[in-house]
């Protein structure tokens, strides 16, 4: 036993555990925790301009982030402008499953159960993951959860329309087929001019939100945002009947993917969702190689080819780019940045719609207060990056820490999976929140984790450093091969 100990205190795996819970603990003690407010800096006055000729807000992007702000402002009775590029409905590439925050959002704007009653949104309730050695668990939630689900697929053609128009419904002035060419600030009357692609109107607002996706024309020239997109992902829907999924939502780690992953999520009609997000950290997976991986992984990972079985119909693969981890400024005099465009995408996973909706949401209570109290100069404007960072923009780096760490130690995420085995659906969902940014990733250091993962991390380094083989899928998963074949 003792020879097994020191054979154990030697690996590599185990020494960086220990190592990275000690430091995020030093850095969560000792980190700062001063907040400043809107209404400790001096009111500004403006030259006064006739009411009609400008909105106190003009949003630029319909997506999640900017629909969810235009539909907050509006409701608080303020003037807001929404400006989208296309005509609805409109595509947008992503993995479409909504998790629980946004879920809520939605409720509270009167659109989640119409969503699901009218079959546009699937609840998810029986899902779980694949580790990189080839453990699973599907686990339900449903009952668990309530009302609320942890998560519902649906299409972005449905949902961004939907949050939309439910937005100009609330109030704010929804404009479809304008996209924006450029912005400028008068500073002497604190106002912005936009400018239109292939139009003569122009606009003008006291605050300007950039909310206009990962690439963000508008936040990039103005000087804002100065890097591009740092990854991508893929996805293709397969007709339904043509698979063999039975599952919701299953995510695949795949151990050359690392620390990217792929997915399927279930929506109305059996259609299925079949995705790959490349995650940076693997010197081998780079973005310009996203084909190759959505194909590698549809036809030579043996549980995602399993699912998908032999005659699958699959239409042809789209991208879209991704901004992880957050931008460094998101804010300058009179404007923010929201959503995509201002990275709020988990590093990690890659999700980003919750974080979008929740960011939106924020947002318009933020230029509220400023609208209030009249300064919306940049040290003003500050305030909302250390808003949403505080929020859930500061978990982004140890999302990227722990993404680096499933690169270099596959093991962890079996032993992760295998705790989820040994515990059941209830640890499952507490997982999740961690895994999908809706609680912070901290929360890994709670003796509910801490003690189970590093347990099973034991016991896999045993077996591991003693020649054992890990059990495969479908003989350690006992709950989770029930729930599947109930669904079968």
């Amino acid at each position: 036993m003792a020879s097994v100990f020191g054979r154990l205190f030697s690996c590599p795996t185990c020494i960086a555990m220990i190592a990275a819970l000690l430091l995020i603990v030093f850095i969560y003690l000792f980190r700062g925790n001063r907040k400043k407010k809107v209404n400790e800096f001096p009111k500004k006055k403006f030259p006064a301009v006739d009411r009609d000729e400008y909105y106190d807000v003009a949003i630029v992007g319909a997506g999640p982030a900017g629909s969810t702000c235009g539909y907050f402002l509006g409701k608080a009775g303020i003037k807001t402008l929404l400006l989208e590029k296309k005509k609805f409905p409109r595509d947008k590439y992503c993995g479409d499953a909504v998790c629980k925050t946004a879920i809520e959002i939605l409720d509270e704007m009167g659109l989640y159960e119409d969503l699901v009653a009218t079959n546009k949104a699937r609840v998810a309730d029986n899902g779980g993951m694949v580790s990189p050695s080839g453990m699973s668990y599907i686990g339900r939630s449903k009952e668990l959860l309530g009302r609320i689900p942890a998560a519902v697929a649906i299409k972005r053609t449905l949902l961004d329309e939907a949050i939309a128009k439910r937005a100009k419904e609330a109030g704010a002035d929804l404009r479809e087929e304008f996209a924006v060419e450029n912005a400028s600030l008068d500073h002497t009357t604190g106002l912005w001019t936009i400018k239109l692609e292939n139009k003569e109107q122009e606009f003008k607002c006291r605050v300007l939100i950039c909310a206009d996706g990962a690439t963000s024309k508008l936040a990039t020239t103005l000087g804002i945002v100065s890097t591009p997109p740092s990854s991508q992902c893929s996805r293709a829907y397969v007709e339904g009947g043509t698979h063999k999924f039975k599952a919701d939502g299953v995510v695949f780690w795949n151990r050359k993917l690392l620390p990217g992953y792929a997915a399927l999520f279930k929506h109305p009609n059996d259609e299925l969702n079949y995705c790959v997000y490349l995650i940076p950290g693997n010197p081998d997976v780079v973005p310009d190689d996203l084909p190759k991986w959505h194909e590698y992984i549809m036809k030579d990972d043996p549980f995602v080819s399993k699912a998908l079985g032999k005659d699958f119909k699959i239409e042809r693969m789209r991208a879209a780019s991704l901004r992880l981890g957050g931008i460094p400024r998101s804010f300058d005099d009179h404007v923010i940045v929201v959503g995509d465009a201002a990275g709020m995408i988990d590093p990690m996973t890659g999700e980003g719609i919750h974080h979008a909706m929740e960011g939106g949401k924020m947002a318009a209570e933020f230029v509220r207060e400023c609208l209030q109290h009249g300064n919306y100069d940049r040290e003003v404007m500050e305030i909302w990056h250390q808003r949403w960072m505080e929020k859930f923009g500061n978990d982004y780096k140890w999302s990227m820490w722990i993404c680096q760490l499933s690169y270099r130690f596959p093991i962890l995420l079996d032993a992760a999976t295998a705790a989820v085995l040994r515990k059941g659906d209830k640890f499952l969902a507490r997982w999740a929140d961690i895994m999908t940014g809706r609680v912070p990733k901290l929360n890994l250091l709670r003796p509910e984790f801490v003690i189970v993962i590093t347990y099973e991390l034991i016991v896999l380094s045993v077996k591991k450093l003693l020649g054992i083989k890990i059990s495969p899928s479908g003989e350690s998963s006992t709950k989770g091969t029930e729930a599947e074949k109930k669904e079968e």
